[in-house]
């Protein structure tokens, strides 16, 4: 069976990791900061992937392909008339992938939905489809088959009952706590509504010890843990990251600063930044590793050369247009 998976664009290597850790085997293909990882799995593993998978935003089936449009509206037709539905509803997402062409995304779903009308008699419903159709360009060929995710975004979490104005995507929160692995202990010192320690508690069963400096932040992390069952070992204080009273080792730093673009830092940027790399020199075991989403690349690099601090990995990543990266260090060993 082939299916498209979906991510944060730079993000496809973990999709591959996760995917073959689920299935135990998958044919898999990407292009770099594409956000889109082909896969070949067994059809057995398809509902696993949609219940387990943390590192993915969307998934679909891709039932066929052709060169042309005419080619693309005969094969979905066909495949819808396989599936032996009659009075159905369906919809079409469809998405131009590559920009040449001379038509739209909504030219093509228009295109699309008008002949599976037209030969088969089935109604559209753009919000409760029976059959939700993706069809998709690019670069020459068509593909169409099902969007399994329609229904419910993979990135959406249960445990979100309170959620941060600027919170971090949890697709990427997941990425940067498998990057900091092994642990059994880590601290974020800028948790916001605790993103990264729930996802880090999907990923070990760790203690996790984070903070804000707002109080109402810091708050609704306590009710996202609840909500996720793992109160008991995640453990939230208000405090600002200049004078944060934590003195404990732990095995791992993973946290995500603020930007200065939606959320200002409390005292700037630059003052945050130092106050991070004082945390981590006094708390971190010298084995264990920090893990930080950042735009500031240079600044984290260089900061972190100052404080014994070696780069082990870098993964640039876009999200909404905004080019960010995950570093990964560890203590030099001349440290």
């Amino acid at each position: 069976m082939r299916v498209l998976a979906t991510t944060v664009p730079g993000l496809e290597f973990v999709v591959m990791e996760e995917v073959r850790e689920i299935c135990g085997w998958a044919e898999a293909s990407y292009t770099k900061l594409s956000g889109r990882v082909f896969l070949e799995i067994d059809e057995s593993c398809l509902p696993l992937l949609a219940a387990r998978a943390r590192s993915l935003e969307g998934l679909r089936l891709i039932a066929g392909e052709a060169p042309s449009l005419e080619g693309l509206l005969e094969g979905v037709v066909s495949f819808v008339r396989g599936l032996g539905v009659e009075g159905l509803y369906f919809s079409v997402h469809a998405e131009r992938v590559t920009k040449e062409g001379g038509f739209t995304s909504l030219d093509l779903a228009r295109a699309v939905g008008e002949r599976v009308k037209r030969e088969l008699g089935l109604e559209v419903s753009l919000d409760f489809p029976d059959i939700p159709l993706y069809v998709e360009y690019e670069g020459g060929l068509y593909r169409y088959g099902l969007d399994l995710s329609f229904f419910h975004g993979l990135r959406d979490r249960p445990y979100r009952v309170f959620v941060h104005p600027s919170a971090l995507n949890p697709v990427i929160a997941y990425a940067m706590c498998r990057l900091a692995m092994p642990f059994e202990t880590l601290l974020d010192p800028f948790c916001g509504s605790g993103t990264i320690p729930l996802e880090c508690s999907q990923v070990a069963e760790a203690q996790a010890f984070c903070s804000d400096v707002n109080e109402q932040y810091a708050a609704g992390a306590r009710l996202n843990s609840l909500r996720a069952g793992v109160y008991p070992r995640i453990h939230i204080l208000a405090s600002d990251v200049r004078r944060h009273p934590f003195a404990r080792e732990v095995d791992a730093v993973v946290t995500n600063p603020p930007f200065g673009i939606r959320e200002k830092a409390v005292g700037g940027l630059a003052a945050v930044y130092r106050a991070l790399f004082d945390i981590a020199s006094a708390a971190l075991r010298r084995e264990g590793r920090l893990v930080v989403l950042t735009t500031k690349l240079k600044a984290v690099e260089e900061l972190g050369a100052r404080r014994g601090f070696s780069v082990v990995a870098k993964h640039e990543i876009n999200e909404g247009g905004l080019t960010s990266y995950i570093v990964v260090l560890s203590r030099s060993f001349s440290s």
